[in-house]
Formats: C-alpha cells, structure tokens, sequence
C-alpha cells in the first residue's frame, strides 16, 4: 500500500504552493481520503509520491513552481499579417452591420409613420360615419313630414268661400 501523509488543507495548499481553495478542490477532484484530527482541523491523506513530485533535489518541505513551457517564437510580421487581414474582415462585417442597423431603422421609421397616418384615418373615418348617421336620420325625419298623408280641407260651397 502506498504511503500516506495526513496534512491540513492549509498544510497541503503550502507543501504544493497553492491556494486553500486550490488545494480542497484537488482534494475533491482526487478523492483522497479525509478524517478530522484532535484539533478539530480536517486531516487528508496524500499519497507520498504527489508530494515528492512537486519537491525538487536537496529541497526539504519546499514547493517548486510548475515551469512554464517556453513560448514558441513566432516571426512578428506573419503575426501582424495575420491580424491586419483579421481586423480588416471584422471592420467589413462592422460596416455590414452598420448598414442593416441603418436599414432598420429607416423600416422602423417608415412604419411608425404609416401607424400614425393610419390612426389618423381611422378617426376620420369614425367621424364620417357619425356625420353620415345624422344626415341619415335628418332625410327620414324630412321623408316622414313629406310623406304624411294630411287630410284634405273640407268642400265648402262658393258662396261660402266668399263670405267667409
């Protein structure tokens, strides 16, 4: 069985040069073994050789830091090449968006001006038809007095026609 090594989280983080957060996340990910101690601290067991990996040669209780891979050399004209041409395809998309965005615009205008001339016309159209309902019961009204039926005068003789 492999050796292990209880340490604290504020142990392992400073054995690994890491931060506490980094070290209880490892600890998770790596599902050591955990158990709490007689000072109320949680203990993890970590296996020896995680520990002797981050230690260098002749270091005692010392983290190394990782080394970084040294970055691969790129000649500066290819890169500003590359990104010139980048940079001029975003600027023709940009321009591209621009003219929709404009283009929009103008349609959201146009149709806000065609609701308004369309509000407009329906309450010219409600007040016409209200005008068309009055002229409509004035002509019965003028129909009902031309059309009643008066009732003749009475015959009366000449003779009294003249002496009235």
């Amino acid at each position: 069985m492999d050796a292990v090594t209880w340490l604290s989280y504020d142990e392992l983080a400073d054995r690994l040069g890491i931060e506490r957060e980094s070290a209880r996340q490892q600890v998770k990910r790596k599902r050591w073994a955990r158990q709490p101690g007689n000072d109320g601290k949680i203990r993890i067991g970590v296996p020896d050789d995680v520990l002797e990996e981050r230690l260098g040669p002749g270091t005692a209780n010392q983290a190394v830091p990782a080394q970084e891979p040294d970055p691969v050399p790129v000649p500066v004209p290819v890169v500003t090449e590359v990104l010139t041409r980048h940079i001029e395809r975003l600027e023709v998309a940009l321009e591209a968006a621009l003219n929709r965005a404009s283009d929009r615009d103008a349609v959201t205008a146009d149709r806000d001006s065609l609701a308004s001339e369309r509000d407009i016309l329906t309450v010219q159209v409600e007040a016409l038809r209200a005008a068309l309902t009055v002229a409509e019961k004035d002509r019965d009204r003028w129909h009902e007095t031309a059309t009643r039926i008066s009732e003749p005068a009475p015959h009366r003789p000449w003779w009294r026609r003249l002496a009235s």
